[in-house]
C-alpha cells in the first residue's frame, strides 16, 4: 500500500461509517485502485440484516446500468473485427426496426454511435411492462412491441438515457456474433479478464454470494428485502451481478490505453480503449461529457470517467481518473438509497488530492538512468520568436516539458517516442502528436525541428 493510502484510509473508513450511519444504509463495499491491483478494501454495515456478516470483496450485488459499459466495448470490439460500423443505422442490423414510430428525427439518424452515448431520442423503455410491474418483456416481446415503439425527441438534440437503446444493442451483440449476448460478454470480456464472478444469471453459488438487497422504506429505519426481477431482454442495459473485485479488474483494465494490440487479456485495442473514453458530446456548461458506453465527469481540474446503477435492492458507482490510474468502487445494497452514492467520487478526489500534497501523481518514481544517446539531447531549447521547451527524462521516457517558471510551451507535455533512427522520434501528444522530431548535434549543441519551427539547445 502506498503512503497516500497509509495516511488517507482512516479517514475513507471514517467517511464510509458516517454514510452508512447519516443515510441509514443496510451495508456497503468499497474498493480502491491502483493500477492494476486492488490496492484497498473496506466492508461496512451487513451484507444481510439478519446476520452479523460484513460485505466482502467477493459479495456480489446487482450493478445495474455498469452493465452498460461492458455491452459498449463488446460493440468497440466487433467494430474492430470490421462486423459493424458505429455509425451504422439501427435498422442495419435489425431490420424490424424500421416499424417504429419517429416522432422527431429520422430512423436512419438512429445510429450505434448515439444509442452508445444516448443521443437517438429514443423512448426510455419498451412499451411493453417494465419498472413498475416488476416484470420485464423479453426480447421477442420487444421486438414485437417496435410498431408501438416511439423516437420521441430529434437526434442529437438533447441527452436522452434509454435503457431500451442498450437493450437493443445487446441484440445487435447477438445477431452480429450469432451467440447470445451473454455468451458473448463471458466468453470476450469476463474470461480474459479472470472476472472471475460476474454473471448476468444466478446459479446457487451466486445466490449464496449475493448480497441481500433492500427498498427503503417510510416512517421506520428498517427498510424491507427488496423483490427481484430479472431484466431479461434488455439484459445488456442492467441484468450484470459483480463484486468489488470484479469491478477492480474492470477499473485497471481502463488504464491499459497505450498502443497494444488486442489479445488475451488485452481484450479491446488500447487505441480503441482510448476511443472509448473520448467524450463525443459535451454538456453545454463543459461539467460533464458522454462518451462510447463512459461519462466523463469534471471536478475543478480533474476529469473522472465513471458509471452508475441503480435496480431494485442495489445502487452501484464506479470512478476512475486515467492520469493517475486510480479507481474507486462503491456498491450500497439498498436502491434508491436515501443518499451516499456521491461517496466513491468524494473518495478518488482525497485521494488524489493527498498525492499532490505528497508529490505523488499515483506511480511510484523511476530512477532508471538517462540512457547515453539520450543524454546530448537534455536541456532548455528555444525557437524564435521566443518558443521555450525542455527536453527531459522523466518516469523512464524522453519528454517534452514546460521550463519551470513558463505559462505555455507550444509542444508541451508532450512524449517522444523513439524510432530506429536514434535522433528521430515520434511525438505522441499535444500539438506536435504524430509528426517527427529530428534531431542534429553540432558543435556540441543540439537542435530539431518540430511543426515549422526550428529549435536550438541553450547551452547554460
Amino acid at each position: 500500500m502506498d503512503e497516500t493510502l497509509k495516511d488517507t484510509i482512516p479517514q475513507i473508513e471514517a467517511m464510509a461509517h458516517d454514510t452508512l450511519s447519516h443515510h441509514r444504509l443496510p451495508g456497503l463495499a468499497l474498493g480502491i485502485v491502483r493500477g492494476d491491483e486492488l490496492a484497498w478494501f473496506g466492508g461496512f454495515g451487513r451484507a444481510n440484516l439478519d446476520q452479523d456478516a460484513t460485505p466482502t470483496v467477493d459479495s456480489l450485488a446487482r450493478v445495474a446500468s455498469v452493465s452498460k459499459t461492458f455491452t459498449a466495448t463488446a460493440i468497440v470490439q466487433l467494430r474492430d473485427e470490421g462486423k459493424l460500423g458505429l455509425d451504422d443505422p439501427l435498422v442495419q442490423h435489425i431490420p424490424e426496426f424500421a416499424a417504429v414510430q419517429v416522432r422527431a428525427g429520422t430512423l436512419e439518424a438512429v445510429t450505434l454511435r448515439r444509442m452508445l452515448t444516448h443521443r437517438t431520442g429514443l423512448a426510455t423503455e419498451s412499451p411493453v411492462d417494465g419498472w413498475g410491474a416488476l416484470r420485464f418483456p423479453t426480447r421477442e416481446e420487444i421486438l414485437a412491441a417496435l410498431p408501438q415503439t416511439e423516437v420521441v425527441i430529434r437526434q442529437d438534440s438533447a441527452w436522452k438515457y434509454s435503457n431500451l437503446a442498450y437493450g437493443l444493442l445487446g441484440e445487435v451483440i447477438q445477431r452480429v456474433s450469432r451467440q447470445p449476448y451473454e455468451t458473448y460478454i463471458q466468453e470476450y470480456l469476463f474470461n480474459p479478464l479472470a472476472i472471475a464472478s460476474a454473471t448476468f444469471d444466478l446459479d446457487d453459488e451466486h445466490r449464496s454470494q449475493l448480497m441481500t438487497g433492500y427498498d427503503p422504506t417510510p416512517y421506520q429505519d428498517r427498510p424491507k428485502p427488496a423483490a427481484y426481477a430479472h431484466l431479461r431482454g434488455i439484459a445488456a442495459a442492467g441484468q450484470l451481478h459483480a463484486s468489488v473485485a470484479d469491478l477492480a479488474r474492470w477499473v485497471s483494465f481502463q488504464f491499459r490505453t497505450e498502443d497494444a494490440p488486442r489479445a488475451g487479456a488485452q481484450v479491446l485495442a488500447g487505441a480503441s480503449l482510448s476511443e472509448m473514453h473520448r467524450p463525443q458530446y459535451i454538456e453545454d456548461d463543459w461539467s460533464a461529457g458522454q462518451c462510447l458506453g463512459w461519462r466523463a465527469t469534471r471536478v475543478g481540474e480533474r476529469v473522472h470517467h465513471n458509471h452508475g446503477g441503480g435496480i431494485h435492492g442495489f445502487g452501484t458507482q464506479v470512478f476512475f481518473n486515467k492520469p493517475t490510474r486510480t479507481g474507486a468502487i462503491l456498491l450500497i445494497n439498498m436502491w434508491p438509497p436515501h443518499g451516499g452514492l456521491d461517496l466513491a467520487q468524494e473518495i478518488l478526489e482525497l485521494i488524489l488530492t493527498a498525492d499532490e500534497a505528497h508529490g505523488n501523481k499515483g506511480t511510484t518514481t523511476d530512477f532508471s538512468p538517462v540512457p547515453e544517446t539520450y543524454r546530448a539531447l537534455l536541456g532548455t531549447y528555444v525557437a524564435a520568436p521566443g518558443i521555450w521547451v525542455n527536453i527531459e527524462w522523466r518516469a523512464g521516457v524522453l519528454r517534452l516539458a514546460v521550463p519551470q517558471g513558463r505559462d505555455h510551451s507550444l509542444h508541451a507535455p508532450a512524449e517522444l517516442v523513439p524510432t530506429d533512427n536514434e535522433l528521430e522520434f515520434r511525438v505522441q501528444g499535444a500539438r506536435g502528436a504524430g509528426e517527427m522530431a529530428v534531431f542534429k548535434i553540432e558543435d556540441g549543441v543540439a537542435s530539431y525541428a518540430l511543426g515549422g519551427f526550428e529549435f536550438r539547445q541553450l547551452k547554460i
